[in-house]
């Protein structure tokens, strides 16, 4: 049913409960479906003119290698070794990047960790998700906490 699955996390947040239960429902998905599946990672307002005229543009691509790094070290331990992963560190506008990916990749699914609501980064990082499923022309997943 799904070939091409995206799934956009967010590493400044670590490797929270609900990033780690979107990248193993991301990988069951994937296993069962026999699905390449693409994890992304967006910095966001870097390219900003006011934030691009304080950093020359190669600091930029040593930033987004420190990135990928991060989030291949922050993943590779859900990933079986058997599954097609591709990783992926971009700048930009978080729900514009994911959107833009899901069209590049060809994307039959977006995978999206949902954020605790107790907390302030969901007023920010909400938008984002909200903005993706609004603006996607694929169906998106919302994974949400385990509610005890």
């Amino acid at each position: 049913m799904f070939k091409q699955l995206l799934l956009p996390v967010d590493i400044s947040c670590g490797s929270n409960q609900q990033t780690i239960k979107a990248i193993k429902t991301s990988v069951e998905l994937a296993t069962a479906n026999q699905a390449q599946l693409h994890i992304l990672t967006v910095l966001p307002g870097f390219g900003s003119p006011m934030v691009a005229s304080y950093f020359p543009k190669q600091d930029l691509s040593k930033i987004l290698d420190s990135i990928y790094l991060k989030l291949r070290e922050s993943v590779e331990q859900y990933i079986p070794d058997d599954l097609d992963v591709k990783l992926r560190a971009v700048e930009g506008t978080p729900h514009q990047e994911i959107l833009k990916e899901a069209k590049r990749i060809k994307a039959d699914l977006i995978v999206l960790p949902s954020h605790d609501p107790k907390r302030m980064e969901r007023f920010f990082l909400g938008s984002v998700a909200a903005k993706v499923v609004e603006r996607a022309h694929v169906s998106v997943m919302v994974v949400r906490p385990d509610r005890n």
